[in-house]
């Protein structure tokens, strides 16, 4: 690949990713981003299935991209301190299914209430950088979103980047699906598609 130094060639450069990468399953050019969702806890509610379809179709479109699901570690208990007792155990657990789903090369951004907040331009501009190979030595953009209870911490203390969707809680499986939106709305934007306005 030429190396990116104008604007023109950065976008270019994209054009043409974007281009492969709709184009009959072919995949990317080796220098391309992939997009990687692991979510903790399959989708249970049939319109945010269904809308999480969506993205992840719109996000193929124009990038490689898979979503993983780990399972969710129900802490259980009869009372309330016995179940209090059980999350972080469970936690535990689950850090150790989404450790094994990640790979040496992963730029990894964890969801987590406390973590960076980004306008919209300014997550688009972060995708970017990685698209453009301004983040150099990462193969995988992983986004890591916990089930119920969160994530565990040192799960959290592991990811190159906190993000937070938001300061309000959201239901995970409802972050799950912003997060797609959110993505797709930045790919769009770095197209020059007239999805965001």
């Amino acid at each position: 690949m030429p190396p990116i130094k104008t604007f023109e060639d950065m976008l270019k450069h994209v054009l043409a990713c974007f281009k492969r990468g709709a184009g009959e399953g072919k995949p990317l050019h080796q220098s391309c981003l992939k997009i990687t969702f692991i979510i903790v806890g399959a989708l249970k509610k049939s319109y945010l299935k269904e809308a999480a379809a969506d993205y992840l179709q719109r996000i193929k479109r124009c990038i490689p991209v898979e979503s993983i699901v780990v399972k969710e570690n129900s802490p259980g208990g009869k009372s309330v301190a016995a179940h209090a007792a059980r999350v972080i155990p469970s936690l535990k657990k689950e850090a150790q299914d989404i450790r094994g789903r990640c790979k040496h090369g992963d730029f990894k951004v964890a969801l987590s209430d406390a973590g960076v907040m980004l306008d919209t331009k300014g997550f688009s501009k972060f995708i970017e950088d990685f698209i453009t190979g301004r983040r150099a030595g990462k193969e995988r953009l992983c986004f890591i979103v916990g089930g119920a209870y969160g994530l565990d911490k040192g799960i959290i203390a592991e990811a190159d980047m906190t993000l937070s969707l938001s300061r309000m809680t959201l239901p995970h499986e409802m972050a799950f699906v912003v997060l797609l939106e959110q993505v797709y709305r930045a790919l769009t934007i770095i197209k020059r598609e007239p999805y965001s306005h």
